[in-house]
């Protein structure tokens, strides 16, 4: 599969890599990169001597337009989200065999740019003693269907210095703060490692909100929402319809039909979007920890709460001939320009 990936690289695509020489033949040691798509995790495995274990998504099914590669190669699949020891177990055992572990601490590519590392690379340092080798790609973003299409994107993989195997520097706090700070430092070398314009690609949102505007139309006015009928954690399902990967895994991974949640003006007919909001709340019943994972507890939590509060006020408009407009509000201010954005309806993939 190397070779093979290599040659079709080499005639796709124009491929960069520097520190090629840091790459393993043998372990232990674990690979972190940064991943915004699943070229990087092609590229880890193809241009690294050694064979690569990775650790990857098991949670949800993969991705359809690339789900043969994941499972052709195989990896160690992990339930993000909700406590997996198994997963965590394979990990270090790999390790302890004296083998390559691929992991991307960032977890996952729902919010590229905001995303912060995950602990998990950082414990898997820590039990086993093993250093970090940083890895920073560029050129990912788009950069499948470029080569697919014969346009040669340019691919670039930076190869780093080794980290020390991770230990808790402050032993007065706790394991997980101590843990936090390493996948921190961890994923601050890999970020140092990635391309410029790479890093430029996606405006950096500080100050971030999420409002959530409701009214309850009559075909001639709007009513005020009794307060039985309440939604209090608008801002949590806002948040979530304006972040399209998490829809599109959902539409696409799961099959789930959630489309008639992009609509958010004017609707009379609601049960659509009741079925919506119920095939969600029937899927966290199967996988709870889906949004807790990608958006942390609090505001994972709050999304469940919210589409059980929406549904519960659609039920009551629909039976009383009302309709509904819900209008999701994002603020935040650019990182880069210091200027304060606002943004309304949402922000829904192409499949939706």
């Amino acid at each position: 599969m190397r070779s093979v990936g290599r040659g079709l690289m080499a005639v796709l695509a124009d491929v960069e890599i520097k520190g090629r020489e840091k790459l393993p033949k043998k372990g232990p040691i674990i690979l972190a990169g940064n991943h915004v798509a699943v070229l990087e995790a092609v590229m880890m495995a193809i241009y690294t001597p050694g064979i690569v274990e990775f650790l990857g998504n098991g949670d949800i099914p993969f991705d359809p337009n690339y789900a043969f590669i994941a499972n052709s190669y195989d990896l160690i699949p992990v339930n993000r989200g909700n406590l997996d020891r198994k997963s965590l177990q394979l990990a270090l055992d790999v390790l302890k065999q004296g083998g390559i572990l691929g992991i991307f601490p960032e977890g996952g590519t729902w919010d590229p740019d905001q995303m912060q590392a995950q602990t998990g690379v950082a414990w898997l340092s820590y039990r086993s003693q093993v250093p970090v080798l940083p890895i920073g790609f560029g050129g990912i973003k788009g950069g499948l269907k470029k080569a697919l299409a014969f346009k040669h994107p340019r691919l670039v993989m930076n190869v780093g210095d080794l980290i020390p195997p991770v230990t808790l520097t402050n032993e007065s706090q706790s394991m997980k703060t101590n843990l936090e700070r390493a996948a921190n430092h961890i994923m601050q070398e890999i970020k140092a490692l990635i391309p410029e314009e790479d890093l430029q690609g996606t405006p950096n949102r500080v100050d971030e909100t999420f409002d959530l505007e409701i009214d309850v139309l009559t075909h001639h006015n709007t009513l005020a929402i009794p307060k039985e009928y309440r939604v209090r954690h608008g801002y949590a399902y806002a948040r979530f319809l304006f972040n399209p990967t998490m829809m599109d895994v959902l539409v696409r991974n799961l099959r789930l039909p959630i489309k008639p949640i992009q609509k958010v003006t004017h609707q009379f007919d609601l049960q659509p979007l009741i079925a919506a909001w119920e095939a969600i709340l029937d899927y966290l019943e199967v996988n709870p920890g889906y949004f807790t994972y990608r958006l942390g507890i609090d505001d994972g939590l709050a999304v469940k709460h919210a589409l059980i509060e929406l549904r519960q006020l659609a039920q009551w408009a629909a039976e009383s001939g009302y309709g509904l407009t819900i209008k999701p509000i994002r603020s935040y201010r650019n990182a880069k320009t210091g200027a304060r954005v606002l943004e309304r309806g949402g922000c829904f993939p192409a499949s939706m």
